[in-house]
């Protein structure tokens, strides 16, 4: 315990780079220990993780009960040099918006209005991992979790994982790429979400209603490609179309300063890949910005099973960003440090 009691000081410390800088400024603590701690040594990552979702659990039961407790899910990565460190790849670092060498996380978190508590994360393993598996195995990566999973499989797995450990109202955060996997395991389940997307998502203000062509006769193969005489707009010119008049002032939180608002509109949307999906996702969409304006955000909603059930005050104060800073601070205090192998990773998201 005492090893695990100073890696967490050092975890908590300013000079939470590397173990080397821990070691120089935790009292009585040893590089070699701290080292074989949390890279070597066995332990359950999985209990550990179980007991922290249930202790988190009954601190936000305590909270105020007439705020809905939301869980967040968020795709995060971070530069790291070198080609040894589990995961490490040249891949899109949301941190530093472009495309880097890197390691990228899913992680879930629970939050009632600005309190956060992180409750689990997956390290997200390239195809140039999984396809060698001397590099896996050099990195101590399990051989069951040695197959490649995109990141929305790795998020709706760590929302398996939190069944019978913790409860929440509805999911929201920053979308995951390839988000409509995520959306429709949400919507299986009856929760409600409120996922945030990029600008240049294309929506249909109609359904879509795609189909089948008919085969002409005598001319090539089957259609098996489903296509619609609709067009999607995309929301970077979406927003040009709102009017004034469409734009409602809503107070999501209360502030330092007073009640903090935003504008905010409720469309109906759907969504659909017309590479994959012959049913198109009809969903609720939530634009809102600041009040001169700025800060445009553009969210996807869903509510039973009936996307009008979606109610503009209940959502605005599910897309309330104040969750955002202390769920940020709670993943640096984690993630930011130099891992090479698959245990160490796990532990330092514990």
């Amino acid at each position: 315990m005492s090893h695990c009691e100073e890696y967490l000081k050092g975890l908590f410390h300013d000079c939470k780079s590397n173990i080397e800088r821990m070691q120089e400024r935790i009292p009585e603590s040893d590089y070699q220990n701290l080292q074989h701690f949390i890279s070597h040594s066995p332990w359950d990552w999985q209990g550990v993780m179980g007991e922290v979702c249930r202790q988190m659990a009954a601190s936000f039961a305590l909270l105020r009960q007439d705020v809905p407790c939301g869980l967040i899910l968020d795709e995060s990565g971070w530069e790291k040099s070198g080609k040894k460190s589990v995961g490490v790849a040249r891949q899109y670092i949301g941190n530093v918006g472009k495309v880097s060498n890197g390691q990228v996380g899913v992680f879930t978190a629970l939050c009632k209005a600005d309190k956060v508590g992180l409750v689990g994360g997956r390290l997200y393993l390239p195809k140039e991992w999984t396809n060698d598996p001397q590099r896996c195995n050099e990195a101590k990566i399990p051989g069951h979790e040695q197959h490649y999973r995109t990141k929305p499989e790795l998020a709706i797995e760590l929302i398996k994982d939190l069944v019978g450990n913790v409860s929440y109202d509805w999911v929201g955060g920053c979308t995951i790429r390839q988000f409509s996997h995520i959306t429709g395991f949400l919507q299986q389940q009856s929760k409600p979400f409120v996922l945030d997307v990029g600008e240049g998502l294309g929506v249909y203000l109609s359904d879509p209603e795609p189909y089948l062509p008919i085969k002409e006769e005598g001319r090539g193969r089957t259609p098996t490609r489903y296509k619609s005489d609709q067009r999607p707009v995309l929301l970077t010119n979406l927003i040009n179309t709102i009017t004034d008049d469409q734009w409602q002032t809503l107070t999501y939180r209360k502030g330092t300063k007073g009640p903090l608002k935003r504008q905010a509109v409720l469309l109906d949307a759907w969504v659909w890949d017309v590479d994959h999906e012959d049913k198109p996702e009809a969903l609720a969409l939530l634009i809102s910005r600041e009040l001169d304006g700025s800060e445009i955000k553009f969210s996807l909603c869903f509510h039973s099973q009936n996307p009008s059930h979606c109610q503009m005050p209940s959502i605005a104060k599910c897309n309330d960003t104040g969750w955002k800073e202390p769920f940020k601070m709670s993943k640096n205090n984690s993630v930011y440090i130099n891992i090479r192998y698959v245990p160490g990773w796990l532990g330092i998201t514990m």
